[in-house]
C-alpha cells in the first residue's frame, strides 16, 4: 500500500487524515504509512532523505523514549543490538502509534518543508541508527 500525497496549495492548514472504505486509516501528510489492520507481519521501515531504507522487525523493539523539547522532540526506539534515533516536530502522535506497532514505514522530510503551523502531525527531519 503507497501513501498518495495530494497537492495543496494552501500550507497552512492542519494536516488531515485519510479515511479509507477498506478501514485503514493512512497518514498521508506526516510521513508515516501504517500497516493494514488484517496484516500479521510487523516490521518498521525507515526511509532517508537520500533514499537509504532500513527495516526492522517489532519482535525485537524493547521500549521507546520520547523527549519533548521546545524546539525539536528526540525520540530513541531500543530494538535488540540497535538503538534508532528520530528526531523531529510533534512526534508525541507517533509515539501513540507506535505503542500499537502501527507504524509500516517512517519518511525522514526535509527541514525546509516544515512550518511551526504543523501542529497536528508528525515531522521526522532525522534518522540515524546506532549499534549497542
Amino acid at each position: 500500500m503507497h501513501c498518495i500525497h495530494e497537492f495543496r496549495g494552501n500550507f497552512g492548514q492542519p494536516a488531515q487524515v485519510s479515511r479509507r472504505t477498506d478501514g485503514q486509516t493512512e497518514l498521508c501528510d506526516s510521513g508515516v504509512e501504517v500497516h493494514d489492520s488484517n496484516n500479521s507481519v510487523r516490521n518498521v521501515c525507515f526511509v532517508w532523505e537520500n533514499g537509504h531504507k532500513a527495516f526492522f522487525n517489532y519482535a525485537y523493539l524493547v521500549s521507546v523514549d520520547l523527549t519533548l523539547i521546545d524546539d525539536l522532540n528526540v525520540m530513541m526506539l531500543y530494538f535488540s543490538g540497535q538503538v534508532v534515533t528520530l528526531k523531529g516536530y510533534c512526534l508525541g502522535v507517533l509515539f501513540d502509534m507506535l505503542l500499537n506497532h502501527t507504524p509500516k514505514t517512517i519518511i525522514a522530510r526535509n527541514l525546509r518543508y516544515y512550518t511551526p503551523e504543523q501542529t497536528e502531525s508528525d515531522f521526522v527531519a532525522e534518522i540515524t541508527v546506532t549499534s549497542e
